[in-house]
C-alpha cells in the first residue's frame, strides 16, 4: 500500500511545489485566454448554481444571448463549475485547478509508464518532467484550454499498447474510447491532430494478430463508445454551424513566432505559451535528437512500440516546426489561420509520444548492453525532472511577481490589447493595475471579477454574412461592450434572458444581444421571426421599440430527441467512470484472494 501511495504523493507534491507561488503570494496568472475561459466556468457555475440551464450564455458573455459554452467543451466546463463552487473565491478555484492539471499529466503519464514495464522512479521522474512541459504548464501562464485535454494525452499510449500486444477485451476497447473522447471534450483540434497516431499500431497490430475479427470488433466499438461520450460537445457544434452563419476563430498568421522543438539551446519564449518557457523544453528537444539517433543507431535493438511513439512525436515536432514550409502552405490555405493559427499545437501533442518513446527505447537498449548503465540512466532523468520543476517554478514565480507589482495593468497581465478590454469600477473605485483587481479574486462573490472585466471575443457569433476583411474585435468592442451596459439584464427560469430598456419616443434602436436561429425572440410580448430580423455587421440587432419601457426577451430551444441524446451522452461517462472503478476494485479483490489462498 505504501508502495502504490509514494508515487501519488510525490507527483502531487511537485503540482503543489509548481504552483507555490501563486500561493504564498496570494497573487493569480492569469493569461491571454484566462478571462474568456474564466467567463465560461462561471456560466456553467450559475447555470449549476441556479438549476437553470440553457444553450445561451445567461450569466456572463455581457449577458447578450450568445452561445459559447457550447462550442468550447461543455460537459468538461460543467465540472469545472462544479470546483468553482465548491472553491468559493477565484484564487481558490485557480490554486486547486493548477494543482488539479499537473497532477493529472503527471500520475497519467506515471500510469501509463509503469504499464509499459518502466520501473518506479524512472516512470515518476517521466511523470513530472511531462507536468512541467509547455503541452501541459501553459494552463498555469496563459491558461490555454488544450492543456486540459494534453494532460490525459499519456493514456492514449495505452491502446497503441493493447493493439501491439494483441489485448482486444471489452475493457481494453473502453479505454480507448475513453482515451479519444477525453481529447475530443478537452480540445477538439488536439483530438484532432492525436487521434492519426492510432493509425499504425492498428495495422500493424491487425498484420500481426490472428483473431483479426476479434479485433475489428474491438475497434467498432471502441468507435461506437466514444462518439457516444462525444456527442456532448460535438451535436451543439454541428446543430450551431449548420443552421447559422457564424464569426470563425481569430485569423492569426501562422507563420508568426514558429517555435522550433529540436532547438536544444533555445531560450525564447513561445508565443501565448507565456513569458518564459520551461527548461523541460530543452529537455524535450534533447530526447527529440536522442530519439533519431536512437531509431537510426538501434532499430533491432528496440521494440515496435517505441519506434512508433518515437516517429510519432519526431513527425508531430517537424510538422510544428519551421522545417515546414509554412509561408507556402499557409498562402495556399488561408483556412489555417483561422482554424489552426498556431504550428506550435503539433508540436505540444508529440511531446508526450517523444519524451515516452526516447526514454522507453533508451531503457531498452540499456537493458541489453553488457555494463549496467540503470542507475546512471535513472538518476540523469530523476535530475532532469529535478530541474524541471524548480524551473517552471521560477517561470510562475516570475509571473506572479509581475502580477503583483502595482504598475502592472490587467492587459498586459493577460497579454490583451487595452482597447480589446474595458474594466468597471469595484465599489466605486476605478480598476486598471492587478493590484486594484485583487479583492475581486478572494471574494466570495464570484460575479464582481466577471463583471469588472469586459473582453472582446468575437467568436461564432450569427452574422449574415462572413468578411475576413472586417475588424470583429473592433466591431464588437463598438456594439456590444460600449453598450451593454445602457441596458437592464436578468435571468429568468427556464433559460429566459430578459432584456429591458426605455426610450422617449418610438424608433429603431440597437440592442447588444445576438439572434441564432432556434433562439425564440419576443420583443413587448410579440414574437419575432429569428431569421428576418435586421442585424449589424458583428450580429447585434435592430428593432424598432416601442415610446417608454420595452421588454426582450431570449429563450435558445432545442428538440426533444436534442435534449434526450445529450443526457444520454452525460450519462454514459458516469456508466464508463462507475465501470472502470468496480473493475478496478474487482481486479484488487482477486488478487487479495490468490494472495490469502497461496
Amino acid at each position: 500500500m505504501k508502495k502504490r501511495i509514494q508515487p501519488i504523493i510525490i507527483i502531487f507534491l511537485a503540482s503543489i511545489f509548481v504552483v507555490s507561488p501563486i500561493i504564498l503570494n496570494k497573487t493569480p496568472v492569469l493569461g491571454v485566454d484566462g478571462y474568456f475561459h474564466y467567463g465560461r466556468i462561471y456560466e456553467a457555475a450559475m447555470q449549476i448554481k441556479h438549476l437553470n440551464f440553457s444553450m445561451l450564455n445567461l450569466y456572463s458573455f455581457q449577458q447578450s444571448g450568445r452561445i459559447v459554452n457550447e462550442v468550447y467543451s461543455p460537459f468538461l466546463t460543467y465540472v469545472l463549475g462544479i470546483i468553482l463552487l465548491l472553491s468559493g473565491s477565484w484564487l481558490k478555484f485557480q490554486v486547486i485547478i493548477n494543482i488539479l492539471v499537473l497532477f493529472i499529466a503527471g500520475i497519467s503519464a506515471y500510469f501509463v509508464s509503469r504499464r509499459l514495464h518502466l520501473n518506479e522512479k524512472f516512470s515518476i521522474a517521466l511523470g513530472i518532467i511531462y507536468l512541467t512541459s509547455n503541452a501541459v504548464a501553459s494552463f498555469l501562464i496563459v491558461t490555454g484550454w488544450r492543456s486540459i485535454g494534453l494532460a490525459f494525452l499519456p493514456l492514449m499510449i495505452l491502446p497503441i499498447f493493447d493493439m501491439l500486444q494483441g489485448n482486444f477485451k471489452l475493457k481494453n476497447s473502453l479505454i480507448l474510447a475513453l482515451a479519444v473522447s477525453i481529447q475530443v471534450q478537452g480540445h477538439l483540434l488536439s483530438a484532432a491532430f492525436a487521434i492519426p497516431v492510432l493509425i499504425a499500431p492498428f495495422v500493424i497490430g491487425f498484420i500481426q494478430t490472428h483473431n483479426k475479427w476479434l479485433m475489428v470488433r474491438y475497434l467498432v466499438m471502441s468507435v461506437i463508445t466514444s462518439i457516444i461520450l462525444c456527442l456532448n460537445s460535438i451535436l451543439p457544434y454541428l446543430q450551431l454551424s449548420k443552421h447559422n452563419i457564424l464569426v470563425p476563430p481569430t485569423r492569426i498568421d501562422v507563420t508568426n513566432g514558429i517555435f522550433n522543438p529540436f532547438d536544444i539551446f533555445s531560450t525564447n519564449s513561445v508565443s501565448l505559451l507565456g513569458s518564459h518557457i520551461s527548461i523541460s523544453e530543452n529537455i524535450l528537444a534533447i530526447l527529440s535528437i536522442l530519439g533519431i539517433t536512437t531509431i537510426i543507431t538501434f532499430w533491432k535493438r528496440i521494440s515496435i512500440l517505441s519506434r512508433i511513439l518515437i516517429i510519432s512525436g519526431l513527425t508531430y515536432f517537424v510538422l510544428g516546426s519551421n522545417l515546414m514550409p509554412w509561408p507556402i502552405i499557409q498562402l495556399n490555405l488561408p483556412e489555417i489561420m483561422n482554424f489552426l493559427q498556431f504550428s506550435f499545437r503539433f508540436t505540444l501533442v508529440g511531446e508526450i509520444f517523444v519524451l515516452t518513446g526516447a526514454l522507453l527505447a533508451m531503457k531498452e537498449i540499456v537493458n541489453s548492453a553488457d555494463f549496467n548503465f540503470n542507475k546512471l540512466l535513472e538518476f540523469t532523468v530523476i535530475t532532469m525532472s529535478i530541474i524541471s520543476v524548480i524551473s517552471l517554478a521560477t517561470s510562475v514565480s516570475n509571473n506572479v511577481i509581475s502580477n503583483y507589482r502595482q504598475t502592472t495593468t490587467v492587459a498586459q497581465s493577460a497579454a490583451i490589447n487595452p482597447k480589446d478590454l474595458r474594466l468597471r469600477p469595484i465599489d466605486g473605485h476605478p480598476v486598471n493595475t492587478t493590484t486594484d483587481l485583487r479583492a475581486a479574486w478572494s471574494n466570495r462573490d464570484l460575479s464582481q471579477l466577471i463583471n469588472t472585466v469586459d473582453r472582446t471575443t468575437p467568436d461564432y457569433l450569427p452574422i449574415t454574412k462572413v468578411n475576413n476583411n472586417e475588424d470583429y474585435y473592433g466591431l464588437y468592442t463598438k456594439h456590444v461592450l460600449e453598450k451593454h451596459s445602457l441596458f437592464n439584464k436578468n435571468v429568468r427560469s427556464h433559460g429566459i434572458l430578459h432584456i429591458s430598456w426605455s426610450q422617449n419616443k418610438a424608433h429603431q434602436i440597437e440592442v447588444p444581444v445576438f439572434v441564432y436561429k432556434n433562439t425564440s425572440v419576443y420583443l413587448n410580448g410579440k414574437k419575432l421571426d429569428a431569421t428576418t430580423i435586421s442585424k449589424t455587421p458583428i450580429g447585434t440587432i435592430n428593432l424598432n421599440g416601442i415610446k417608454g419601457k420595452n421588454s426582450l426577451t431570449l429563450q435558445y430551444k432545442t428538440s426533444h430527441i436534442f435534449n434526450f441524446m445529450i443526457i444520454v451522452s452525460d450519462f454514459s461517462w458516469l456508466i464508463l467512470i462507475c465501470y472502470f472503478i468496480f473493475m478496478n476494485m474487482l481486479v484488487r479483490s482477486d488478487k487479495k484472494l490468490s494472495q490469502s489462498i497461496s
